[in-house]
């Protein structure tokens, strides 16, 4: 592993992160903790609503459910309470046991039961001797997981958001007067259905952690050690800069930038989708300009965006990944303009049978990009937002808008907007619906991260290109924590990695930080993606099969990659972006 220097380099932001990165951190300013007596669990058998059912029987009588009561605010816990829903898998060898980890999958809205239920099934088929996933067995033997569903999700205290939605095209594709007017209407009627359920002022982060320690403290345990994706890492930071005394280990994978507010965030996408477009498009199009025809700088490359008809912008953006995913776009859109009516099997055929490009190898691979996305072109786009929200959304509206400050000025928002449509033209707009533009203002108060600076150890994994949490959010993050080390698995665009690769580097130094509290020796690491970090395999080398169930588990793990590509929508416009 090579230090990190070059990829801050390489991506833009050497100047930005001064290294070294570990910094003398000031005293924490005085921070008040709700305090709220401990509360018994209530367990009996799980759901299938709790867990699938096949995972369910698999994991036995390891599996338990059940609910606790929390305050509705736990700064007022007279006011009510309200019911969570807990999962535990117990530890598959209680003679091994070291304790518990609490895990979260992100979102916010993402359900943690499924999440835990899919990593027990998977780590207890690992095999012990597997040199990329052997550590998982013992992690399975070491740990309790446990799942504590977010108030605001089903399973626990729901919100609700239910109201008239209008239909509204994508903000950075259509900027005419009337798309803009729409946007406004949908971002306000979203505020209004969520402010309607006189729950939304208690669903932020800042709860939900309080709702951890209650549970943590129910189970007696003294230590807090977690794993989280994505938004779960905002929430396990928030969780370690409010009780840093409690934590043991987190490892935060994919993770969000906890030094900036949420709306920072979830701006730092679209500058990474932009980056991913002009990294797989732009520049070999321009470096091979005479071959491909698309233009022969890199405002012409973008420019063609601009050319194509909306149907096809919507379905292509953020699925671009070659110049000849471009040239299957600018073929699809000619044919449209000229037969705005050609049906999904007419397209097929031309698709077939059309000449797109002189050179066989690179007709070939348009063809190939357009019959990817011909089913997407022809997939309808929703009239409409659903009433009532579905969970995901309705928490991505509360929790974004009740944790930190950020825009809360209609023509402040659309100029951010229309410097976004500029600069960014290959991004997508689900990070900028913004209903917290009309929100009162946020409901919580967030921790210092000076206080996360002394919660126990922190590793940190990220993908060079993940292009939801990008990994710049990751190098502030760790340079502002002397207690955190950061894994950046260069090569890989995957948004949420552990467990879901077979990259030793990042599966090894994962479980075993973990399991032993082993982090890398660098502050700021990095290794290569396709195995090139591990030693190259010889005819002598033996193979050894990674799970003893090989197929179903790679059928949990393809559940979890779609748990985590699963894209809350918030208006009528494919994948929208979370966290």
């Amino acid at each position: 592993m090579t230090p990190l220097r070059s990829l801050a380099s390489s991506a833009g932001m050497l100047a930005a992160f001064a290294l070294p990165v570990a910094a003398q951190v000031a005293p924490s300013p005085v921070y008040q903790v709700p305090s709220v007596a401990t509360q018994g669990i209530t367990w009996s058998a799980c759901t299938d609503q709790d867990a699938d059912p096949a995972i369910h029987t698999l994991l036995g009588d390891r599996l338990r459910c059940g609910t606790v009561s929390a305050p509705r605010d736990h700064h007022r816990p007279a006011d009510g309470s309200i019911r969570l829903r807990v999962l535990r898998v117990a530890a598959a060898d209680a003679a091994k046991r070291q304790g518990t980890l609490f895990v979260n999958p992100g979102g916010p809205g993402g359900d943690p039961r499924q999440f835990a239920a899919m990593l027990a099934a998977i780590w207890m088929h690992a095999k012990p001797d597997d040199r990329v996933h052997g550590e998982k067995k013992r992690m399975a033997d070491a740990f309790d997981l446990v799942a504590v569903v977010p108030r605001g999700m089903p399973g626990s205290a729901p919100l609700t958001c239910a109201g008239e939605f209008p239909d509204a095209r994508s903000i950075l594709l259509d900027r005419t007067p009337r798309n803009i007017a729409r946007w406004d209407l949908l971002q306000r009627r979203l505020a209004d259905a969520c402010r309607a359920d006189p729950l939304h002022p208690y669903i932020s982060t800042e709860q939900t952690v309080y709702d951890l320690d209650l549970v943590r403290r129910a189970l007696g345990e003294s230590t807090f050690n977690y794993l989280g994706t994505s938004y779960g890492t905002w929430l396990g930071a928030w969780y370690g800069a409010t009780y840093p005394d409690k934590v043991g280990r987190m490892l935060l994978d994919s993770s969000m930038d906890y030094t900036s507010s949420m709306e920072e965030n979830f701006l730092l996408t679209a500058q990474a989708e932009q980056e991913r477009f002009d990294r797989l498009v732009v520049k070999p199009a321009v470096a091979a300009s005479a071959l491909y025809g698309l233009g022969e700088d890199q405002a012409a490359v973008r420019g063609v965006l601009a050319t194509m008809p909306y149907r096809v912008q919507r379905t292509w953006t953020g699925e671009y990944r070659s110049p000849e995913s471009l040239k299957a776009a600018l073929a699809m859109s000619e044919w449209l303009r000229v037969q705005p009516e050609l049906d999904r099997d007419s397209m097929a055929t031309r698709i077939a049978t059309d000449v797109l490009h002189p050179d066989a190898e690179v007709n070939q691979r348009i063809r190939a990009e357009a019959s990817r996305m011909l089913a997407a072109l022809y997939t309808p786009a929703a009239d409409d937002t659903p009433s009532p929200l579905p969970a995901m959304s309705a928490m991505l509206v509360a929790v974004p808008c009740n944790d930190t400050p950020g825009t809360r000025d209609a023509g402040i928002w659309h100029e951010t907007i229309a410097r976004y449509a500029r600069d960014y033209p290959a991004a997508r707009s689900g990070d900028l619906v913004n209903a917290c533009v009309f929100w009162p203002g946020p409901n919580a108060v967030k921790p210092p991260v000076e206080r996360l600076a002394r919660a126990g150890q922190i590793l940190i994994i990220a993908s060079e290109h993940d292009t939801v949490t990008p990994v710049s959010g990751a190098l502030r993050m760790v340079n502002a924590l002397p207690n955190a080390s950061l894994l950046v698995l260069r090569g890989s665009d995957r948004h949420s990695v552990f467990t879901l690769t077979d990259e030793a580097c990042v599966e090894r130094t994962g479980a075993r930080f973990l399991l032993d509290g082993r982090k890398p020796t660098e502050q700021l690491t990095e290794c290569q993606v396709d195995g090139a970090s591990a030693p190259a395999p010889t005819s002598a080398t033996p193979q050894v099969t990674r799970f003893t169930d090989t197929a179903r588990v790679q059928q949990w793990r393809d559940r979890l990659d779609r748990l985590f590509g699963q894209k809350p929508r918030l208006y009528p416009s494919p994948r929208s972006t979370s966290h």
